[in-house]
């Protein structure tokens, strides 16, 4: 068995989970770790985990992880450094990373420069995840039972009340009352979120079509009562959900369409929702398909296990971009294989 040479860059809340998998993974030797904070700079990366030291220290210099020439860079910041990324590729170290970045349709520039690297640098890289890319890809697949497809679509519907990161919700407009009930999302001004766009444009493609066009927009949904969630209080009559749509249209006629609903309470809000919760993928053709899917056990924390299942996509995805033709490829170049986690 080949053992890959990894760097984990950052060691956030998905990267921490990458981290915790790559050392479990008997194919794997992490080499260095990358950390932002004085808190985590200098520190061997075990006592980051609460485990026995286990010898590499997390560094902030870029050089030294650089100098270690490892296979890949697992690539977990809050925002992909572009630049960063293409001097990775030149160096012949591939990258796989749970950023902003599915297909590249919605990132033209940074697709063009990061595919110029990698064939400069024969190395491969591969944006994924879990939503934006391991359900989305599912989605597409199930397709592939049917005969005709009209269109398919996808809803995921979670409650996000035990996901303690406030800033980011205030940014998304929660806790504050609604400009608009619904306001239309344009790619053009987004500065995150794209990836989202390009589940459009990959799930086409594994219909065989491409999209002339997409379109957008957001619902939000107030409180009926005031709520306190104990790291947040939202007041009646704020946001405390929304529903993100995104549509991919060929001849003007939606094909596919991803329904992203997030709420803060599960009875407490106009409107109410009624997908359940969980992933729901519905194709239309013949035959008609319906299937739910939900990850965890009942009661667990869903957003726990989901952020768990974001780094799983990526982790698992080292062996094969280390070995794969360089350029950009997408989660749907990878071979249809199960997980090779530790059974106990």
């Amino acid at each position: 068995m080949r053992r890959y040479r990894v760097v984990q860059w950052s060691t956030g809340n998905i990267g921490s989970r990458a981290l915790e998998m790559l050392l479990d993974r008997a194919d794997v030797e992490v080499v260095g770790v990358h950390a932002f904070g004085p808190h985590k700079v200098g520190r061997d990366i075990g006592e980051l985990l609460g485990r026995a030291p286990l010898g590499p220290i997390a560094t902030d210099e870029v050089r030294a992880l650089l100098d270690l020439a490892p296979d890949c860079v697992c690539y977990m910041p809050r925002a992909i450094d572009y630049e960063l990324v293409a001097d990775l590729l030149r160096r012949g170290i591939n990258v796989v990373t749970t950023g902003d970045f599915l297909t590249g349709t919605h990132h033209p520039v940074e697709r063009a420069a990061l595919d110029a690297a990698a064939q400069q640098g024969r190395s491969t890289f591969l944006g994924t995840g879990f939503e934006p890319g391991f359900i989305n890809v599912l989605a597409g697949f199930l397709t592939g039972a049917c005969r005709q497809v009209r269109n398919v679509k996808l809803v995921e519907t979670l409650d996000c009340s035990t996901y303690p990161v406030h800033d980011a919700w205030r940014v998304l407009g929660f806790g504050k009352p609604p400009r608009q009930r619904v306001s239309s999302i344009d790619p053009a001004r987004q500065r995150y979120g794209l990836g989202y766009f390009e589940t459009l444009d990959m799930v086409a493609a594994m219909l065989g079509i491409e999209l002339d066009g997409t379109e957008a927009f957001v619902e939000n949904a107030v409180l009926t009562t005031d709520l306190n969630l104990g790291w947040a209080q939202y007041a009646a009559g704020t946001v405390g959900g929304q529903r993100r749509t995104y549509r991919g249209l060929s001849g003007g006629v939606g094909m596919v369409e991803l329904a992203i609903c997030w709420t803060m309470s599960d009875d407490a809000l106009e409107p109410q929702w009624t997908d359940p919760e969980g992933f729901r993928v519905v194709i239309d053709g013949e035959p008609y398909v319906d299937a739910i899917i939900r990850f965890g056990r009942p009661g667990q924390d869903v957003m726990t296990v989901l952020m768990d299942s974001t780094a799983v996509a990526a982790v698992n995805a080292i062996p094969f971009v280390c070995e794969a033709s360089p350029g950009v490829i997408t989660p749907t170049d990878l071979p249809i294989t199960g997980s090779a986690g530790r059974r106990s």
